[in-house]
């Protein structure tokens, strides 16, 4: 980051111009390093606890939020998240939205 302070600077501002962005200088927030061991290790309720802070339209962020919700280990396709959504025929959308 340090060598590339103000093209990453630029870049974020690119980016989240919108909706604004905060840095968050820490070397381990919130105990991240340990939540993705016990996430690794197996613990795959533990991603529940860690913080998010993402900009996104509305639509993006109900995406983000339902993808959230489906349990570990049960698949869903794109379609069916755009009907549980109530915008059936918005699979793409919804893939999209998947990977902002």
């Amino acid at each position: 980051w340090d060598e590339h302070r103000d093209r990453m600077e630029t870049l974020l501002e690119v980016h989240y111009r919108r909706e604004g962005y905060q840095r968050v200088d820490c070397r381990n927030p919130g105990g991240l390093s340990s939540k993705l061991s016990d996430y690794f290790a197996g613990d795959l309720a533990i991603i529940e606890t860690l913080p998010t802070a993402t900009a996104g339209t509305p639509f993006q962020r109900q995406v983000w939020q339902a993808l959230r919700e489906i349990p570990c280990g049960q698949v869903m396709h794109y379609g069916q998240l755009a009907e549980a959504l109530g915008r059936p025929g918005a699979a793409r959308a919804v893939g999209a939205a998947n990977g902002a």
